[in-house]
């Protein structure tokens, strides 16, 4: 998708909001699998920034955010910004970097998205040092989504767009990176399926916006009815993404 041909840029934060010990499970994770010490981390795919940040933060590195998308990288820089983070516009296929210089990569929700899934994973080996880790968080087509009980349309699209976990680890395997770890984790992503409702009607899900209109309305209807007769008794609202960890 061709972010700059809509309008999710304006509103991908409110929509992907992620609360303080979700982020922090995530960056402790990252922290786990890098490599000590690392002197230069690369987000790519970083979108408006919500991962570039936190991660210079929690790493005294250098962070370089890279992303295709002109309005995502605005986004991104707008935000408060520590003065270790640079961002450069270009596509994973193509990374702004010297070869054998990044430590640590980190993928978050975009190997659907990319173009040449092939191409980006050799330049992920391209550029990586030799004791280097590749971090990817992202969503399969063996993920559970709680999205299919009200818009049946997504599921769809899902097994259309997203990789399997199997044709992941072949993907960067074929690039010649060894896998280090992989696992399933559970992430909330809203707190009630009020909140849910709320965010999915931004229509910045880039699976939710190919929906048709009138799926889409059905869809919301059905989820805030949901949501009304739940009362927020149910708890979290979870989905399963996925973690890769891959090394040089």
């Amino acid at each position: 998708m061709d972010y700059d041909q809509t309008t999710i840029a304006k509103t991908y934060d409110a929509a992907r909001t992620m609360r303080p010990k979700a982020m922090e499970m995530w960056l402790d994770l990252v922290v786990a699998h890098a490599p000590r010490d690392p002197g230069l981390v690369v987000d790519v795919g970083c979108g408006t920034g919500r991962f570039t940040h936190p991660l210079a933060e929690r790493f005294a590195a250098h962070v370089i955010g890279v992303d295709p998308s002109a309005k995502m990288l605005d986004g991104a820089r707008a935000k408060q910004s520590n003065p270790r983070v640079e961002f450069r516009q270009a596509p994973a296929e193509r990374l702004p970097l010297d070869d054998a210089t990044v430590d640590l990569i980190f993928m978050s929700m975009m190997v659907h998205h990319l173009e040449d899934r092939e191409s980006a994973a050799q330049e992920c080996r391209r550029v990586l040092r030799p004791d280097g880790r590749v971090f990817i968080r992202n969503t399969t087509r063996d993920s559970n989504y709680p999205h299919p009980r009200f818009f049946p349309g997504f599921q769809a699209i899902v097994d259309a767009q997203l990789p399997s976990r199997e044709e992941v680890l072949r993907l960067f395997a074929g690039a010649g990176l060894r896998l280090c770890t992989q696992e399933i984790v559970p992430h909330p992503i809203a707190a009630s399926w009020q909140e849910l409702a709320d965010k999915l009607a931004l229509r910045a899900d880039s699976f939710i916006v190919r929906l048709p209109a009138a799926e889409f309305e059905a869809g919301m209807a059905a989820l805030r009815a949901h949501a009304a007769a739940d009362a927020g008794d149910g708890g979290e609202i979870t989905q399963h993404i996925d973690l890769f960890v891959f090394g040089a």
